[in-house]
């Protein structure tokens, strides 16, 4: 059986949330990804862009990416689109080109090398496309131009842009994409996360967003995260990956005392302890009592690569009366107190420093 795999978005070096613990979330889905598409025995890996987050990689998230390529070229052939995170400055210089350099079977596509020919089973195919242009017009022109070719056996193009509908602002309409769609037999896009068809092309050519290994924030907590595997030509399907367990909760608690709130918080942290990775929580609520009471430093729990809690007091008119407040020494000392930060001495004396110059000391 031959078949193509489609790997996108794997974000290298990415520190999510600033955790070092993140960085090897990502080195193993990318592996993960890697080690599920070689059990398939495919004759071609083609990558949609945004391997690493950075133009200039954390050096071990490169080691691995640089390791991986060579690995697979020494078996089968390698194609990689150039995607945004991976242009740097507005020349959009990139080192992803360097990649070709690697192994004689690794190929690049960009504006300067837009078609690479390989014959795949007894097929001759072509994969054409080029790198990640910010400029809608550029990127239409560009599209228009590298849709100008004698037909393969069997045609793919390969993107990483946004298209209307899908990402705004967005660098591709459909009007453009609609017009050259019927040259090809597969369009393939990376730089959105979510594996999906590109349903106002699917009527003149499947057109997939291959989605990503590795989720990059709690806006994608929903989406599965694989690659996409093309079988004999025709059929694609969608191959999952294990990644970090994420999840982001949202509620609306109504009103609530403040020490309510908090056992509600921390029941919701105890039920996902184990079983989820990532954690956002926000929460709603109408405080019946002092805000600063709300438990609001969560560091300490343990369990999470990431936990993050927000409390989001409805604005009533006693929250709004917060406006006449007169702030003083004791109520700086009370909220440092009541906010988890009793140990952060430096800041403590800092904020009571500004107030002692901008408003202890004011005198009409």
């Amino acid at each position: 059986m031959t078949t193509i795999c489609c790997i996108s978005d794997s974000h290298l070096g990415y520190r999510h949330r600033m955790k070092k613990q993140r960085l090897l979330d990502y080195e193993n889905s990318f592996q993960g990804a890697i080690s599920r598409a070689m059990e398939l025995n495919p004759s071609l890996i083609i990558f949609g862009g945004d391997l690493v987050h950075h133009p200039r990689p954390e050096p071990k998230s490169l080691r691995t990416l640089i390791k991986n390529l060579i690995g697979i070229a020494e078996k089968i052939p390698v194609i990689i689109c150039i995607g945004n995170h991976e242009i740097e400055g507005h020349l959009g210089t990139a080192y992803t080109p360097i990649f070709s350099d690697l192994h004689e079977n690794i190929h690049v596509l960009s504006t300067d090398n837009p078609h690479i020919t390989l014959d795949i089973g007894e097929k001759r195919v072509g994969v054409h496309g080029f790198q990640y242009l910010r400029s809608r017009r550029l990127a239409e022109e560009k599209l228009l131009e590298v849709s100008r070719f004698e037909p393969n056996d069997y045609d793919i193009l390969c993107l990483h842009q946004g298209i209307e509908r899908y990402l705004n602002p967005f660098e591709l309409s459909l009007r453009a994409l609609r017009e050259v769609a019927g040259k090809f037999n597969l369009i393939l896009s990376g730089h959105v996360h979510k594996h999906q068809e590109i349903k106002e092309l699917m009527d003149i050519t499947p057109a997939y967003y291959i989605g990503s290994t590795e989720r990059i924030s709690f806006n994608e907590a929903g989406n599965s995260t694989g690659f996409i595997a093309l079988r004999e030509f025709s059929r694609v399907e969608f191959i999952p990956v294990r990644s970090a367990r994420m999840e982001s909760v949202k509620e609306n608690l109504g009103m609530m005392k403040p020490e309510e709130v908090n056992r509600a918080i921390e029941e919701i942290i105890r039920e996902r302890r184990g079983r989820i990775e990532c954690l956002q929580i926000r929460i709603d609520v109408k405080v019946d009592g002092d805000y600063f009471d709300l438990r609001h430093d969560w560091s300490q729990e343990q369990g999470f690569k990431i936990l993050d809690v927000n409390v989001l007091p409805s604005a009533g008119e006693e929250f709004r009366s917060l406006e006449r407040i007169n702030i003083s020494k004791d109520l700086i000392e009370d909220y440092f107190e009541k906010s988890g930060m009793h140990d952060r001495n430096d800041l403590r004396e800092v904020c009571k420093g500004l107030y002692e110059r901008y408003a202890g000391g004011f005198k009409r």
